[in-house]
């Protein structure tokens, strides 16, 4: 049996407003399938929840609501994580962190800042600047591995008061860095999530035995 879908003239629904069709058809999919009504019923709730979450999170980027976007974003996360069957303890035990951060942060301070590692210095006029450090993640190097400065990867968190200010993140390799802003940072994360995709591809193949 298959099933068959007109095609429509794409358009832009307004927030809100779409048809979900990928809700009614996954549903019209398990009730031809024979499932009983307590799972199917369970599965429309499932679905209708992905549903409202999809049009809620659409809204919030689409109407610029800038105080909800680090909302969506974690959530997005969240189910990324689940639908690639990753854990989400990290992602949280992460969230917590910073959010206890900010409960501290010290004036004049970032909520990530190692405020112990911050530097101040100051300029010849005698205007003070802050180096700001924050967290730092390495790669630990595998063994029998060799590789310059023991550093396979390594990033950091700073902010530099004596140049822009901003927060970027360092990118180091072998002694080599470079300083990431938001956007640059998402090309490498984006990057890495498809590099480890590969790895975790090659995990599988290992296990595999020659054809006979």
């Amino acid at each position: 049996m298959s099933i068959v879908s007109d095609s429509q003239p794409t358009t832009k629904a307004n927030v809100g407003q779409s048809r979900g069709d990928l809700y009614d058809t996954v549903l019209t999919v398990l009730a031809l399938s024979g499932i009983d009504g307590a799972t199917l019923q369970h599965a429309r709730q499932v679905l209708a929840t992905g549903y409202v979450y999809d049009v809620w999170a659409r809204a919030v980027n689409e109407l610029g609501l800038e105080d909800l976007k680090p909302v969506a974003a974690i959530n997005a996360e969240v189910i990324k994580r689940i639908t690639e069957q990753k854990p989400i303890k990290p992602l949280v035990d992460l969230i917590e962190k910073q959010q206890a951060a900010q409960v501290y942060a010290e004036p004049g301070h970032f909520p990530w800042c190692r405020t112990g590692d911050c530097a101040t210095r100051h300029f010849e006029d005698g205007e003070p600047y802050v180096s700001h450090v924050g967290p730092k993640i390495d790669m630990t190097v595998p063994a029998e591995m060799s590789c310059r400065n023991d550093q396979l990867l390594s990033a950091e968190l700073v902010a530099l008061e004596e140049f822009s200010g901003t927060p970027t993140v360092t990118f180091n390799s072998g002694g080599n860095g470079i300083c990431l802003e938001a956007a640059e940072l998402d090309t490498v994360i984006s990057d890495l999530d498809t590099f480890l995709d590969g790895l975790r591809a090659m995990r599988r193949q290992l296990d595999q035995e020659k054809a006979k």
